[in-house]
């Protein structure tokens, strides 16, 4: 907001101070007392009485006319010494009636005729007004300058020149005037007045550091400011402007001066009340005294039209909204530019508290979002997406929104909630600006998710509405890769070639070479995969995916028994692999293939090698095994355990070396075991001796004595010889460790009460934190057999808690699912399970499988229970145990719907193809007979029953004592 200029309004100002200047005598000019001598005096007074009057009423014309007949009537030289006044009252009738060359005219010859008058710097400062009013600024300035050294109007003379320059055009002369009015520091009204004229210049000769200064200085002085809009208004635009050059911190300290709405209006009514008592304290200082009461009724008539001022800035301001919430929203955004998300976080959260219907609202909402998604607090920023949606489903950022709930899901690995996401906002937005990134995101959802089919019917969608958008080339390769991971082989190479072909040297140009070769592996094209890895090599020299194909390479060479250039190719993978998923493939893959040509020494060599080249690597420990192992093979056992021992010393001591167990299992697989004795060296050959013909030989040699028993082996023993040195340094993690290593001894002693013993042992003496992920898994089992379910939780919690990258990781949530199943939360229960299952699938995958489906069969979600049981049944690598609890539990979800007779045929053939699982046979008799029951055939359940009782091998079952009183509640002897 621009000050006006201080000129342009004064004439009301200038009529008061001429009524002040021109009081008139207590009582009116008359015949009797002229007070100058004409021909006819009482004419004079009246007209010169008339005159005053209608000046006083603001009548300018008729108190030019009757000024002017007064100056003429008096003809006197003498005389007209005397009505000096009488031309300044004239000139300032001129002036208020705008008619300001006959202003300039007057004041001139009054100052002319009276240069020692009382009033000349008032009609000098009036003369300098009219010029500037007449538009003779330059004048105007020449005469304003010459005012400047008279005291009481120098404030007055130098902000006049300084608007003089401004119409002039001469910003650096109105600057050095005003510089010069507010030094050496602003004291009144007037200098406030031109220090905030002075700040708009300087903001325009963007000179922030003065500028920031002078604006402090008004704000501390606020009483002294008349338009303090007008000092919000130009802190705002100096902070939009440090802002807008990175200027943060000036930036900010600008925004925070800017008073409120609510201090402005106070402050305006402070200052409109403060005019008030001024104007009544005014006219009761003259009570009784006319001349007085002339004088102050002037002065107020001043004060009057400033508080006039004052109520119509304050009646404007109160019509505009309230600028709280841009301030907020400017301090915010400085914030964010700054790069402090979380103070810009607070400030919009402020306006976004305080101000429930400000226009910024939906901006401010909006850039929240914004800085929680730049922090990559993912679910908070889905929050406020949600949020945002609700609150303004129409809004300026709407589809931003949108795209981004979808991509924050995305990224926050929630791709199911993604996919849902951008479905719905591609149907309810089909105009977005997002709709191509959201066609592209929906098909990458669908992938993460494994829903091959959808995804590859949203990368085909894609390429038909964007053939050539910005994803083409990805998604025709996604669109490839999506037939690959589905099984689609023969579809999938056929597009992986179709992309090489448009794109052969696109950005996924090798890694789509690579798939061609796994397809053609899978077509069992081997010949051709060798072929295509040579090819690929030399077009794509160290790669990042190199070691991926050495590995497929090593896989062709292996299928066709060519195991040299196999070890050879895996080799190379695990030198070249980039994950250490590939590494550990290749590796150990090079590691089969050198011992299917019985190379142990190769083998060592390699693990050698590798913790040579990698001794941090989470693979060294299972590397020393291997060692270990070769070197057992070689006949080197006392050389195996020595190097395991120096290995253990280094990780003994670390939870999370997960392959530390398979070490200490390998030592006591050693130790079991007495060492073979070294084979002695062949007795030299003795020569035959030369018999004479006919001579009788030498009796033999004697055989050589039995060489004597050796002493008892003590396989307990050597292992505490061994593990001796890593008692020394072990700390508790490690002294459990070790009590594992004896656990293990004990298994293969046949000692399983020793090992349970030993089990007890490590569950009673050591705290969950002190237990390697390995151990936390077998200990807890360990409890779950005893039936200590909730030492067993606390076990299993820790597992998943602390180590949730751990191989072992199914045995926690396969534990906790058969926990929660026993204490009846089935929801919960398949939670876990399900976790275990699908998430997971490690060494728990058939217990997981099997808990999953037990927790579907007591939600009463019979249809997917019954798919998972006849999967576990089916599954020829766990064929025995858990084959006749799957064929049992696949009766009872038949009987669970009351299909008795197919649950007959399922109890029936657990007792008669798994009858050596007692457990199972029992439990299926019992409900073999209940369901004949429910069937109406009580004779085929009787005949059950009895034929369970004759099994000798049943009698100490529970389900036994249930067939007796059954049989008894039947009638039907036992």
């Amino acid at each position: 907001m621009r000050n006006g200029s201080p000129l342009r309004n004064l004439g009301q100002t200038m009529a008061i101070a001429a009524a002040i200047a021109l009081a008139i005598p207590a009582e009116p000019m008359s015949a009797q007392q002229p007070a100058i001598q004409t021909s006819d005096a009482m004419d004079l007074a009246a007209i010169h009485n008339a005159a005053v009057q209608a000046f006083a009423r603001g009548e300018w014309a008729a108190a030019i006319d009757g000024l002017v007949k007064v100056i003429k009537m008096v003809t006197d030289p003498k005389d007209q010494q005397k009505i000096g006044p009488i031309y300044y009252t004239l000139g300032a009738a001129y002036f208020n009636a705008k008619n300001y060359p006959k202003a300039g005219e007057t004041f001139t010859a009054y100052l002319t005729k009276y240069p020692n008058a009382e009033r000349v710097g008032e009609a000098r400062l009036a003369l300098a007004r009219s010029k500037f009013l007449n538009n003779d600024y330059a004048g105007a300035a020449a005469l304003f300058a010459q005012l400047e050294a008279t005291p009481a109007l120098r404030e007055q003379s130098l902000l006049a020149q300084a608007a003089c320059f401004k119409e002039l055009n001469q910003p650096d002369k109105q600057i050095g005037v005003l510089e010069k009015l507010i030094a050496p520091e602003i004291k009144t009204s007037v200098q406030a007045s031109g220090a905030l004229t002075l700040a708009e210049l300087l903001i325009d000769k963007k000179d922030d550091a003065k500028v920031l200064d002078l604006l402090n200085k008004l704000h501390a002085r606020i009483a002294l400011v008349e338009n303090v809009v007008a000092l919000n208004a130009l802190t705002v635009n100096l902070g939009d402007q440090l802002a807008e050059k990175k200027g943060y911190a000036q930036a900010l300290a600008a925004y925070r001066v800017v008073r409120s709405r609510d201090q402005v209006i106070a402050f305006q009514n402070d200052r409109i009340a403060a005019m008030e008592k001024r104007m009544q304290a005014n006219l009761e200082r003259t009570r009784g005294d006319a001349q007085a009461f002339m004088a102050a009724s002037g002065a107020n008539n001043e004060i009057k039209a400033q508080q006039d001022q004052a109520k119509t800035l304050l009646a404007e301001f109160l019509k505009l909204p309230d600028y709280g919430p841009g301030i907020l929203f400017r301090m915010a955004r400085v914030w964010y530019e700054w790069e402090k998300k979380w103070e810009a976080i607070v400030a919009f959260d402020y306006l976004l508290n305080q101000y429930a219907a400000a226009p910024e609202r939906e901006p401010a909402l909006y850039s929240t979002l914004i800085c929680y998604a730049d922090l990559n607090r993912v679910p908070r920023t889905i929050q406020l997406c949600d949020r945002y949606l609700a609150e303004f489903p129409n809004g300026a950022n709407a589809t931003t929104v949108g795209y981004l709930k979808g991509a924050a899901a995305l990224e926050s690995g929630d791709p199911k909630a993604a996919a849902t996401f951008f479905g719905t906002m591609l149907e309810k937005q089909p105009n977005s600006q997002f709709r191509e990134q959201m066609r592209f995101l929906l098909g990458n959802a669908h992938f993460v998710q494994g829903q091959f089919d959808e995804a590859n019917k949203d990368y085909v969608r894609y390429l038909k509405d964007f053939p050539k958008g910005g994803f083409a080339e990805e998604a025709q390769y996604r669109e490839a890769l999506t037939l690959i991971f589905g099984g689609k082989y023969e579809g999938a190479l056929a597009k992986f070639n179709a992309y090489l072909q448009q794109f052969p040297k696109g950005t996924f140009a090798a890694d789509a070479g690579y798939r061609v070769m796994v397809c053609k592996y899978a077509a069992s094209l081997y010949d051709e995969v060798i072929a295509d890895a040579k090819k690929w090599e030399k077009q794509f020299p160290k790669d990042q995916i190199t070691g991926e194909v050495f590995s497929l390479l090593g896989d062709a060479l292996a299928a066709t028994d060519k195991h040299v250039e196999a070890a050879a190719a895996y080799t190379t993978a695990y030198r070249a692999a980039t994950t250490d998923e590939v590494l550990d493939y290749a590796l150990f893959e090079a590691s089969k293939q050198l011992q299917k040509l019985g190379q142990w020494p190769e083998v060592s060599k390699m693990f050698t090698d590798f913790v040579n080249e990698r001794p941090d690597h989470p693979t060294v420990v299972a590397a020393m095994y291997w060692i270990g192992k070769a070197k057992t093979r070689e006949g080197k056992t006392e050389e195996a355990k020595t190097l395991l021992v120096e290995q253990l010393k280094r990780f003994i001591n670390e939870p999370k070396r997960e392959a530390v167990e398979q070490l200490l299992s390998q030592l006591a697989q050693l130790c079991a075991k007495r060492p073979r004795p070294p084979t002695p060296p062949p007795a030299p050959a003795t020569p035959a001796p030369v018999l004479a013909k006919g001579a009788t030989p030498p009796p033999a040699t004697p055989a050589p004595a039995t060489p004597p028993p050796l002493p008892p082996y003590d396989a307990v023993a050597e292992l505490k010889k061994q593990i001796a040195p890593l008692e020394e340094i072990a700390n508790t993690t490690g002294k459990a460790r070790l009590l594992y290593a004896e656990v293990e001894l004990a298994k293969l002693r046949k000692a399983d009460g020793d090992a349970q013993q030993l089990y007890a042992e490590m569950a009673g003496r050591f705290k969950p934190a002190d237990l390697s992920p390995v151990l936390l898994a077998l200990v807890g089992d360990y409890l779950m057999s005893k039936g200590e379910q909730d030492r067993a939780a606390k076990i299993f919690e820790h597992l998943r808690e602390d180590f949730p990258k751990s191989d072992y990781l199914d045995y926690a949530f396969v534990g906790l699912g058969e926990i929660a199943l026993t204490a009846g939360d089935k929801k919960k229960a398949l939670e876990h399970f399900s976790h275990a299952a699908d998430e997971i699938a490690g060494s728990k995958i058939k217990d997981a499988l099997i808990g999953k489906a037990r927790a579907l069969l007591e939600l009463g979600r019979y249809d997917e229970a019954k798919k998972i049981f006849e999967q576990v049944a089916g599954v020829r690598e766990w064929r025995g145990e858990s084959t006749a609890l799957a064929v049992y539990y696949l009766g009872e979800v038949e009987a669970r719907q009351g299909h008795w007779a197919e649950a007959i045929a399922h109890y029936q053939r657990v007792f008669v193809a798994y009858q050596k699982f007692l457990p199972w046979a029992a439990k299926a008799y019992l409900r073999g007979a209940e369901s004949f029951d429910k069937l109406g055939k009580r004779p085929e359940a009787v005949a059950h029953l009895k034929e369970m009782l004759r099994n000798e091998k049943l009698k100490s079952f529970p389900e036994t004592k249930q067939a007796v009183k059954m049989l008894a509640d039947w009638g039907a002897s036992a």
